[in-house]
C-alpha cells in the first residue's frame, strides 16, 4: 500500500473528516533540545498528577537534571535551566494532556492515560491522534527512506499544503525520531522503524480523497501563546460559560487610507503596551486616524469588552497580557482568538459560513446569539481582514482553509435553542425579518458589481437601489438617469428651514472598482448646475487609483463605496437620524467622519439609557433605595460602558422629557447630579412609546376626512 493509492471505503471519508476537524494543525513547541522532550513530558505529567502545578509562573522541580541528558545525533543540547509551568503549558494543553482549573493544572483524560502507561509508545499514539498529518507523514516515510525535503514535497502534492510547511513537517519528524518511530538511513534520509509500523497498524489515515471537494486544504496555523490559550481553556472548565461573552457594540477606526480594522487596532494596542493616561491615549488615536474625541470615546468600551485593553488605575489604561502576546506574536489570528474568548459569535461565525452561505443566512444565525446586523458585519470584517473567511461571490461568505484550521481548535458555543429563549415563534420570525430588512448594504454591493442585473439598462438596478436607500432614510429621492443627466437626485430640509439638493452619480462596474477614466468632471459640473445642486457624491463598488481621489478632493466630491453607504443607512435608520443629520455624508472632506462620530455618539446615548434603567431595576430588586446620577456613574465606572456623571444626567433628562413614567424623581437637588430617582412603570412606558411610534408610522395610511 502506498500513500498515493490508499484504499478508501466510502463510509470512512466522513470519519476521516471528523478526525481531521478534531486534530490540531501544528505541534506546540517545547523548550530545550529534542533529546529531553520525552522524559520531560512524562516528568511534567507526574508533577501535575501530584498537584504541584498550581502557580503557572513558578518552575517545576524536576527529578532529573537536563544537563545529564545526552543530545541526540544532529540535535541541540537540552536546555540546562528549567522553564516555568506557563511555558510548558502550551504543549501539554495542545496535546490535551492537562486542563487549567481554578486550582492550577490537572490531568485530562489523555494525561491520565499517559500517566498510567508512561512510555514513548503511548505518547506516540496520542500525537498521532491529536496532530494533523502526524500519522500521514509517517506513512509517506514507510514507502521508502526520504529526506525532510522529500517528505515535505510529497505531503504538499498529496494534501495541497502551503509551500511554507517545511517547519511543520520537520517538527513532526523530530518527534517521530525521539519516539523511536523513524531512524537515520544515511544521506540525510529517514526510514520507518518496526515501532513506527506498529503505530500505523489499523490506524485511520486521513487520505487526500477526503478533500476532493477542492475547498479544503491542509494548512498550518501557529499555536496560541500561553496567555491566550489560558483564556480559551477557561471554557473547558467551570470558570467561564459562553453566555458570559459580550455582545457589546463594536467600533474601530477604518479611514479610506487604511481600512484594515485589525491593523488599526494593532496600532492602538502598540501605543498602550505600557501604562498610558486616558487623555494621552485618546489624543494619540485622534491624531493617528483623524478622528474626533467622541468617536474615540465610543471605541474605548469595545476595546475593554473585547479583552485587549484594561483600566489599571483611575484613568490609566494598559494592553492586557493577552493583547501584548498577540502583538509580540506578530500573528493577527491571535487577535481573533482573544475576540472569540470575550465576544459572542466569532468562531461560531466561521462555523456558520464554513460551507458557503449568504450574508442574510449568516445574519439569521447571528440573531439567535443576540447579535444584530451591524455587530455581525463588524465581526465579519475582522475575519475577512485576517483571511479566516472569504467572499467567493458577492453577498456570500465562506471559511478559508485557515479559518477551518482555527475552527478545529476553538471552544464553540452550541446554537441557542430559540424555543427555550423565546416562546413566541412570531417574535423569532420578526427578529429574522428585521435582520433581513436592514440588508441594504448587501443589495448595494451586489448591484454595484452587476450593471446589467435583471436585464435592465446598464446600471439602472444600482441607481434604483441607491434611490431606495435614501428614501428609507427619509430623504426625497428620485432616479433621473438618461444620457447627459445625473443618476439620482436627492433633497432634504435643514433645521433652519432651508433646502439642500445633492446629485448622486452611480457607477456600477463588473470589474469591482471605479477609476478616473469612468468619471467626467465636466459632465458632473453640468449635472450639478442643471439641478442647482450644491453637493455631489459618486457611489460605486470601490475606487481605484490616486487620480480619481485627487480629482474628488479638488472638486469637493464625496467618493462613497456601496458597502459604506449601505452600512451608514442601516445604522442611521436604526438610530433614528434625520435626513439633515445624515446629509453631512455629502460634505467633503470631513462629512463622513463627522457622521461616524454622530452615529457613535447616538449609539452610546442609547446604551447609557439602557444602563440607567438597568441600574434602577437592579436597585429596586435588591434594596429599593433611590439612586442619583453620581451613584449610577460610580457603579458603572468598572463596566465596559464607563458612563460619566454628565452622561447619566443627560439620559435622565431624556427619559424625563418623554413623560412616560419610566423613572420617578424622589428627591430634588440644586445640582442635578445629586437628585435621586427610582424605577417607574418601565413596562407601561415601553408600551406607550411603541404605541406612539405606531401612531406616527400610520400617518400616511389614516384618513380623517
Amino acid at each position: 500500500m502506498t500513500s498515493h493509492n490508499l484504499p478508501v471505503k466510502s463510509h470512512e471519508l466522513a470519519e476521516q473528516k471528523a478526525l481531521w476537524r478534531g486534530q490540531a494543525s501544528s505541534i506546540p513547541g517545547l523548550l530545550g533540545g529534542k533529546a529531553v522532550w520525552v522524559p520531560l513530558v512524562l516528568e511534567l505529567l507526574k508533577q501535575v498528577g501530584q498537584g504541584h502545578a498550581v502557580d503557572l509562573d513558578t518552575k517545576p522541580k524536576l527529578s532529573f537534571d537536563n544537563r545529564d541528558v545526552q543530545p541526540r545525533q544532529g540535535g541541540a543540547s537540552p536546555r540546562s535551566d528549567t522553564a516555568t509551568w506557563r511555558e510548558y503549558y502550551g504543549l501539554l494543553r495542545g496535546l490535551r494532556l492537562v486542563e487549567n482549573g481554578g486550582g492550577g493544572l490537572h490531568l485530562a483524560a489523555a494525561g491520565v492515560e499517559l500517566r498510567s502507561d508512561p512510555t514513548p509508545e503511548r505518547l506516540a499514539m496520542i500525537l498521532a491522534s491529536r496532530i494533523r498529518l502526524f500519522a500521514e507523514v509517517l506513512l509517506v516515510i514507510a514507502e521508502e527512506p526520504l529526506t525532510v525535503d522529500s517528505v515535505e514535497e510529497r505531503i504538499q502534492v498529496l494534501y495541497k499544503t502551503s509551500g511554507q510547511s517545511k517547519g511543520g513537517i520537520r517538527s513532526r519528524m523530530d518527534w517521530q525520531e525521539v519516539l523511536g518511530l523513524i531512524e537515520p538511513a544515511g544521506n540525510r534520509r529517514w526510514q520507518i522503524t518496526s515501532l513506527g509500523r506498529t503505530l500505523l497498524g489499523d490506524r485511520l489515515i486521513v487520505t487526500p480523497e477526503a478533500f476532493d471537494d477542492g475547498h479544503e486544504q491542509m494548512v498550518e496555523i501557529s499555536p496560541p501563546p500561553a496567555e491566550i490559550a489560558g483564556l480559551l481553556d477557561e471554557f473547558s472548565t467551570s470558570a467561564r460559560t459562553h453566555e458570559s461573552r459580550s455582545t457589546y457594540n463594536i467600533w474601530v477606526p477604518s479611514p479610506p487610507s487604511n481600512p484594515n480594522k485589525v491593523e488599526n487596532l494593532r496600532t492602538v494596542i502598540n501605543a498602550a503596551s505600557e501604562k498610558i493616561e486616558r487623555e494621552e491615549l485618546f489624543s494619540f488615536i485622534c491624531q493617528a486616524f483623524g478622528l474626533k474625541r467622541s468617536s474615540v470615546e465610543s471605541m474605548l468600551p469595545f476595546m475593554r469588552a473585547s479583552g485587549i485593553l484594561v483600566e489599571v488605575g483611575r484613568g490609566v489604561f494598559e494592553a492586557t497580557p493577552a493583547a501584548r502576546a498577540w502583538i509580540e506574536s506578530g500573528d493577527d489570528i491571535n487577535f481573533v482568538r482573544i475576540l472569540h474568548a470575550n465576544m459572542r459569535f466569532v468562531g461560531e461565525m466561521i462555523r456558520t459560513v464554513e460551507k458557503d452561505v449568504t450574508r442574510n443566512e449568516m445574519y439569521s444565525e447571528a440573531s439567535v446569539f443576540g447579535l444584530n446586523t451591524d455587530k455581525c458585519r463588524w465581526i465579519a470584517s475582522f475575519l475577512l481582514n485576517t483571511e479566516l473567511i472569504e467572499e467567493p461571490r458577492y453577498g456570500r461568505l465562506r471559511a478559508t482553509p485557515r479559518g477551518s484550521a482555527l475552527l478545529a481548535e476553538l471552544p464553540l458555543a452550541d446554537v441557542p435553542d430559540a424555543q427555550l429563549e423565546i416562546n413566541d415563534h412570531a417574535q423569532v420570525a420578526q427578529q429574522v425579518k428585521d435582520v433581513h430588512s436592514l440588508g441594504l448594504s448587501d443589495d448595494l454591493i451586489r448591484l454595484s458589481r452587476e450593471p446589467l442585473f435583471g436585464g435592465q439598462a446598464s446600471g439602472r438596478a444600482f441607481e434604483n437601489a441607491i434611490r431606495d436607500v435614501f428614501l428609507a432614510m427619509g430623504f426625497e429621492a428620485r432616479v433621473i438617469s438618461g444620457s447627459g443627466d445625473t443618476d439620482v437626485l436627492v433633497h432634504w430640509n435643514n433645521v433652519d428651514g432651508s433646502r439642500t439638493t445633492a446629485i448622486v452619480e452611480a457607477k456600477a462596474r463588473s470589474v469591482g472598482h471605479v477609476a478616473h477614466t469612468d468619471v467626467s468632471d465636466v459632465a458632473i459640473e453640468t449635472h450639478k448646475n442643471r439641478h442647482h445642486a450644491s453637493l455631489v457624491a459618486i457611489v460605486g463598488p470601490s475606487f481605484s487609483g490616486e487620480t480619481i481621489k485627487n480629482m474628488a478632493s479638488q472638486k469637493e466630491w464625496v467618493l462613497l463605496d456601496a458597502e459604506r453607504l449601505g452600512t451608514l443607512a442601516e445604522t442611521s435608520i436604526a438610530l433614528g437620524l434625520r435626513p439633515y443629520e445624515v446629509g453631512r455624508l455629502f460634505l467633503a472632506p470631513n462629512g463622513l467622519s463627522e457622521l461616524d462620530d454622530l452615529l457613535a455618539a447616538r449609539g452610546r446615548e442609547l446604551d447609557i439609557v439602557s444602563f440607567l434603567l438597568a441600574k434602577l431595576t437592579e436597585e429596586e430588586r435588591e434594596a429599593g433605595e433611590a439612586l442619583s446620577a453620581r451613584d449610577i456613574s460610580r457603579d458603572g465606572r468598572r463596566t465596559e460602558l464607563a458612563p460619566s456623571v454628565e452622561e447619566i444626567v443627560v439620559a435622565i433628562e431624556t427619559m424625563s422629557q418623554l413623560q412616560v413614567d419610566a423613572l420617578r424623581m424622589v428627591d430634588t437637588a440644586d445640582d442635578p447630579k445629586f437628585a435621586t430617582y427610582v424605577l417607574g412603570d418601565a413596562s407601561a412606558a415601553t408600551r406607550r412609546l411603541r404605541a406612539l411610534a405606531d401612531a406616527i408610522e400610520r400617518r400616511d395610511s389614516n384618513s380623517f376626512a
